[in-house]
């Protein structure tokens, strides 16, 4: 979701009526072949991306606990598309990676877990994997969010300094490809959700007088990105300068 495209950006700020529904299925485990029940997504709305997760630069299904998926034996603990699509040459590795991994209780339904636990699980998971930066900057914006959701305040701001620490190598990168506007919009939502409400705002403002751009992005699209974006970022500086609506 940090890459988004300019045409996916573009979308943000449109709206409709549809409802995000959930419907089980049994999902076999990779490493230990339990049979599990999981949610998967139905259906949702484009109305998603305007709830106050936004404001973090996140959208579901991050933000929703049914997303994170926990075997109920081994304990392998992915986001719902990765389950079942596990290469087959670090099975080993990721077994080993599991042992010793305990819950903090027996449960019939993984929802009944925090997400922040199962979180810390795919820490692990994923770091066999072998995930580049980009990966790992988004996943540590996940768990500032879902540590924030259950009021682990020291956890979610270890969690987001990791997050804003990418965000600034890559906005101190001259090489890099990454649209600036969208990485200034991120600095800015780290920084407010640590407390530096004035670096999020020169964020916000420079990110204001930046032009959208993506590598072989093609112009309407990119305008209508910069535009959504422009709207987002007035917003942002509104809500924060305001004494009682900050998003955090």
């Amino acid at each position: 979701f940090r890459g988004l495209s300019a045409l996916v950006v573009s979308l943000l700020i449109t709206s409709n009526t549809f409802a995000i529904t959930w419907v089980p299925e049994e999902f076999t485990c990779p490493l230990d072949s339990e049979k599990n029940t999981f949610l998967v997504v139905a259906s949702y709305g484009s109305y998603i991306y305007m709830y106050p997760s936004k404001y973090q630069w996140l959208f579901f299904p991050q933000t929703a606990s049914p997303t994170y998926y926990t075997c109920k034996k081994c304990h392998l603990t992915t986001y719902m598309w990765d389950f079942d699509k596990l290469p087959k040459d670090k099975f080993d590795a990721l077994r080993n990676a599991l042992k010793g991994v305990t819950v903090s209780k027996k449960f019939k339904t993984y929802t009944e877990l925090p997400v922040s636990e199962r979180l810390e699980i795919m820490e692990k998971v994923y770091s066999v994997l072998g995930k580049d930066g980009d990966w790992w900057e988004s996943f540590n914006r996940v768990k500032g969010y879902h540590y924030g959701q259950e009021g682990k305040a020291d956890q979610a701001k270890a969690a987001r300094e990791k997050s804003l620490e990418s965000i600034k190598k890559d906005l101190g990168d001259p090489k890099s490809e990454k649209p600036r506007k969208l990485l200034l919009y991120m600095s800015a939502s780290m920084k407010h959700f640590l407390g530096d409400d004035p670096g999020a705002l020169a964020d916000l403002e420079a990110a204001a007088k930046t032009a959208y751009a993506e590598k072989n992005g093609k112009a309407e699209e990119m305008k209508k990105a910069e535009t959504s974006l422009n709207e987002r970022i007035a917003d942002y500086i509104a809500m924060i300068k305001s004494s009682d609506k900050k998003p955090r």
